[in-house]
């Protein structure tokens, strides 16, 4: 359980700072207001009156066909609701700068989506409707699996609850099964190791013909490089959650980065680089590269009833990650899913958000996107048996496995997608990818600025 807190009731200035959106963040802050959660009567009818939902949601092409399943059932089970779904493109890059200027321009939504990572700067300020009175009410507990932190801490905030899942993130190896039947090589299994993970993908690259093959398609971002870091057996900060201290510069962490952000591109040439990646070319999807770190997000990429009618498909499965120096195999792992926003709707937000999050909502989202469900009952009952069938994925299991091994990113005051935006990415990864500064020249100065913006942070709250 993450360590409660003081909340901190942030300055106007200092959120600015720390959601990098310039004049939108100040409009934010004053077109919001606080106020204390009503706690839900127990015995309260639901109300008939019209009423009109807006629901921000993430604009991802495998999620909005959910959204637009979800809108229909619940509208219909409550013809006085209508749900307003509005959808961002690109939402890596779109999604939050959005958010914030609805908020900005008075007009926030009443349910929002929100990655595990991202919400708490909003909490923080008391944008955000804590969930616990109706969590309690409705016995709404299955999202909430006890004994695994990662969910904890991508949920709760300071001892309160907020964020409703809709699906267990967590990410293993794909492999695709043909350029290791073409190379005759065996499968990789669970019990393989980091040495043994290079070797294959040292095997399965062979870029001298026309149709390139590479052993790994790399990831290029520090987020999807943390399951190797954490391999290591050491971590980026001193704490996972509202840490004080940036310690990326330790010889088993550069040792590490130096290899999956500088080797597998330039030394050992075992993944496309980005240049190499233009255009859609040389991915495991075109079955150019063995092997990808991935989420149950990609599963229709690969394999579907649909890419099968039309003999698109490629054949894949998944293991757990390469055992390195910590036997502990550590995954990373969160929760994802939506938010009640502070308002005067806040108890039909709930209504349709829980309805979301809920059995039935978690069925629905995890048929049509691929995704865990949010509980360990639907996994085991209904996901796993699916995933075989829809996307031919036989060791599912894999995952299972990695949630309950895992470990949040970083959680704190200071969003991640600042700390990759502003310095890690810039800093760190770039010169790595395009091979201008070794891991052992870059790290120190992340570092060095990472450490200003998290000193800057716990001096103003």
């Amino acid at each position: 359980m993450e360590e409660k807190m003081t909340p901190k009731k942030l300055s106007r200035r200092q959120f600015l700072v720390l959601s990098g959106q310039g004049a939108i963040a100040l409009a934010v802050l004053s077109a919001c207001g606080g106020g204390a959660q009503e706690a839900p009567a127990g015995d309260e009818e639901p109300s008939t009156a019209p009423i009109t939902l807006e629901f921000l949601a993430w604009g991802d092409n495998a999620d909005i066909p959910a959204w637009e399943k979800f809108k229909g059932n619940y509208e219909g089970m409550n013809p006085n609701v209508t749900i307003n779904v509005t959808t961002v493109s690109d939402p890596g890059n779109n999604f939050y700068p959005k958010l914030q200027t609805m908020v900005a321009g008075g007009t926030p939504p009443d349910v929002s989506s929100f990655q595990g990572w991202e919400w708490q700067t909003y909490a923080d300020k008391d944008l955000l409707a804590p969930i616990d009175d109706y969590i309690t009410r409705d016995n709404f507990t299955d999202p909430y699996p006890e004994g695994v932190l990662s969910i904890e801490q991508s949920t709760i905030r300071n001892g309160k609850r907020y964020l409703i899942p809709l699906q267990i993130g967590t990410m293993v190896m794909f492999y695709a099964k043909k350029p290791f039947d073409d190379a005759g090589m065996a499968y990789p299994t669970d019990d393989w190791t980091m040495d043994e993970f290079i070797e294959m993908a040292k095997q399965l690259t062979d870029t001298g013909g026309d149709f390139k093959k590479f052993g790994l398609q790399a990831n290029g971002s520090w987020f999807r490089d943390i399951a190797y870091i954490r391999a290591t057996g050491e971590q980026e900060f001193d704490a996972l959650v509202d840490p004080k201290k940036v310690q990326f510069n330790q010889p088993e962490i550069v040792d590490m980065l130096q290899l999956m952000a500088y080797d597998v591109y330039h030394t050992l040439k075992i993944s496309p680089t980005p240049a190499d990646l233009e255009g859609g070319a040389n991915t495991i999807d075109t079955g150019n590269c063995g092997m990808k770190y991935e989420g149950a997000w990609y599963f229709p990429r690969l394999n579907s009833p649909d890419l099968r009618a039309e003999g698109k498909e490629v054949e894949f499965d998944v293991v757990l990650m390469p055992e390195g120096a910590d036997g502990g195999r550590p995954h990373r792992g969160w929760s994802e899913g939506v938010v009640v926003m502070k308002g005067a709707k806040e108890a039909a937000a709930w209504a349709f958000a829980s309805y979301m999050g809920g059995e039935e909502g978690a069925k629905i989202y995890s048929e049509i996107t691929g995704r865990i469900p949010n509980s360990f009952k639907l996994i085991d009952s209904f996901w796993l048996p699916m995933i075989e069938e829809q996307f031919g994925v036989k060791n599912g299991q894999a995952f299972v496995e990695a949630i309950r091994h895992s470990e949040v990113d970083v959680v704190s005051g200071v969003p991640r997608s600042k700390m990759w935006s502003e310095i890690v990415k810039p800093i760190g990864y770039d010169p790595l990818m395009n091979g201008s500064q070794t891991a052992a020249e870059a790290l120190p100065k992340v570092d060095q600025e990472l450490q200003v913006l998290l000193d800057d942070y716990w001096a103003n709250v």
